[in-house]
C-alpha cells in the first residue's frame, strides 16, 4: 500500500519539531523562536488534517 502525502508529511513535521526542540533547550544549535513556532504550527496542522481524513474514513 502506497503511503498518501500527509502521512509523509506528518512525519516530517514530527522529525523537523524533534530536532528543534532538542537543538533550542538542550543549547546545540541557535533555533529562532519563529522557526520553533513554525514547526510547531506545521505538526498542528498536519494532525488535524490526519485526524480529519480518519474520521472520514471511519464513516
Amino acid at each position: 500500500m502506497r503511503r498518501k502525502p500527509i502521512d509523509k508529511l506528518h512525519g516530517l513535521s514530527f522529525l523537523l519539531t524533534g530536532i528543534l526542540i532538542l537543538g533550542k533547550y538542550l543549547n546545540l544549535f541557535p533555533v529562532p523562536n519563529w522557526l520553533l513556532g513554525g514547526a510547531l504550527i506545521l505538526g498542528a496542522v498536519t494532525f488535524f488534517l490526519e485526524a480529519i481524513r480518519h474520521r472520514k474514513n471511519e464513516v
